[in-house]
C-alpha cells in the first residue's frame, strides 16, 4: 500500500523550466483523462474498475490481494470493485488449485471483449484518435508513457 507520507514528499526539481514543462504535461494528461472518461461506455465502469478489469483480463487469473497490489488500492476497496465486476458479469471467482481457501479472479469473455475494445465505444473512439498518429508517433507515445509510469511507480513504491 502506498504510504501517504510518500505521496506528500515532493521530489525536488530546481530548474523552473522543467517544472513548468512538467506542470503543462500534467495538466494535459489530466485533460486527456477527463476526455476519455466522458467518451463512451467501457460498460459504465469507473476508471478504477475499468483498470482492475483490464489487469485481470490481461494478467490472467489472480488473487484479489495480487490485483489490489497491482492497482495500488487496499484489499477492501478492491473487494468492492470485484464484487461489482462480478455482478456485472465481467469477473468470475474460482478456487485456487494451489490453496483451496483462496480464490482466483478471471475475466469472462464479455470482459475480454470490452477490454480489447470490441464492445467499448470509449476504446473505439480512442483508437480512432490514435489512428491520426503515424506508427513512430504511436510507438514514441507508448514508450514515453511506459517510462513515466515506471518512474512514478518506483517513486511511490521503492523496492
Amino acid at each position: 500500500m502506498i504510504e501517504e507520507a510518500t505521496l506528500n514528499q515532493p521530489t525536488s526539481v530546481a530548474d523552473p523550466d522543467q517544472l513548468t514543462e512538467a506542470a503543462d504535461l500534467y495538466h494535459t494528461i489530466g485533460r486527456l483523462l477527463r476526455l476519455l472518461r466522458t467518451s463512451g461506455d467501457l460498460g459504465q465502469l469507473s476508471p478504477g474498475a475499468a483498470s482492475a478489469l483490464a489487469s485481470v483480463a490481461r494478467g490472467g487469473p489472480m488473487r484479489l490481494s495480487d490485483l489490489a497490489n497491482i492497482e495500488r488500492v487496499s484489499a477492501p476497496t478492491m473487494s468492492r470493485m470485484v464484487t461489482g465486476l462480478e455482478k456485472a458479469g465481467y469477473i468470475v471467482r474460482d478456487a485456487d488449485p494451489e490453496d483451496g481457501r483462496a480464490q482466483l479472479l478471471s475475466a469472462t469473455s464479455r470482459a475480454h471483449d470490452l477490454v480489447t475494445g470490441l464492445t467499448s465505444a470509449r476504446i473505439q473512439r480512442f483508437a480512432a484518435a490514435m489512428a491520426r498518429l503515424d506508427a513512430p508517433q504511436r510507438e514514441a507515445l507508448k514508450g514515453s508513457l511506459g517510462t513515466l509510469i515506471e518512474a512514478l511507480d518506483q517513486e511511490t513504491n521503492p523496492s
